[in-house]
């Protein structure tokens, strides 16, 4: 029996098959097509905070099963970095490599211990000709990516750093009220650096911020658990 088969028995491949079925990018490639795709490639694990080299996704595309990865720029010359993206379940790295096989040096950093799915670059380009349930849903996905970075852009230029922290939580806030808050997904236990990475600022500012806003009301922090009190008060901080 090849490796293969041993890491890919009929249990695993139901499993993997389960969770990328309700992820957008996967969501419409019929049963034999996303199994198919599932047989193609290796099971990767990475350790919370484990160091890989930064060109890890020069050569290999990596699907996210369990877990979240930060993607991060870090500046040799002063050591600031700044998240551009943090990717979660169903979410592709490295984006850039796969759209035009060029040099793309980032570095991801594990939040939690994560699961994936490694595939060669190329056989992952095929998938975009191969599969066109999945070619359809890859350029939404795309133009999302993109959409995001031009508004962490302008967001910069425009905004202060209590906006930008205020867009963060709503982007990430459940609509709707369990017991007395609104939770927060994805970031809802990041450390202070990582939010501020995320939002091109510091920690050392972005703990005063989130207090003012845990001060107003507008937040709960309890025990590295984020979620929102007064979620009008926060969408109105937005639209400022």
């Amino acid at each position: 029996m090849s490796k293969k088969s041993l890491l890919y028995n009929n249990d695993k491949i139901d499993e993997i098959y389960n969770i990328l079925k309700n992820t957008f990018l996967f969501q419409d490639l019929d049963e034999e097509s996303l199994k198919n795709i599932i047989q193609e490639c290796k099971l990767v694990t990475f350790k919370k905070n484990e160091t890989v080299d930064s060109d890890i996704a020069q050569n290999d595309l990596f699907i996210i099963l369990k877990g979240r990865i930060k993607i991060m720029h870090i500046d040799p010359h002063t050591g600031r970095s700044l998240a551009i993206f943090l990717k979660s379940i169903g979410e592709i790295f490295d984006i850039f490599t796969l759209l035009d096989n060029k040099e793309h040096t980032v570095f991801p950093i594990f939040m939690d211990n994560v699961i994936t799915l490694k595939i060669p670059t190329q056989r992952a380009r095929e998938w975009i000709c191969k599969y066109p349930n999945f070619n359809k849903n890859f350029l939404p996905y795309l133009g999302e990516k993109m959409r995001k970075l031009e508004n962490f852009g302008t967001s910069l230029v425009f905004h202060n750093t209590t906006i930008r922290l205020a867009n963060l939580i709503l982007k990430h806030t459940y609509p709707h009220k369990i017991e007395n808050h609104y939770p927060v997904t994805l970031i809802n236990n990041l450390s202070h650096e990582s939010l501020a990475e995320l939002i091109g600022s510091v920690r050392s500012v972005v703990s005063t911020q989130m207090h003012k806003l845990k001060e107003e009301g507008i937040i709960i922090n309890k025990r590295g658990k984020l979620a929102v009190k007064d979620l009008q008060k926060l969408i109105d901080l937005c639209d400022e």
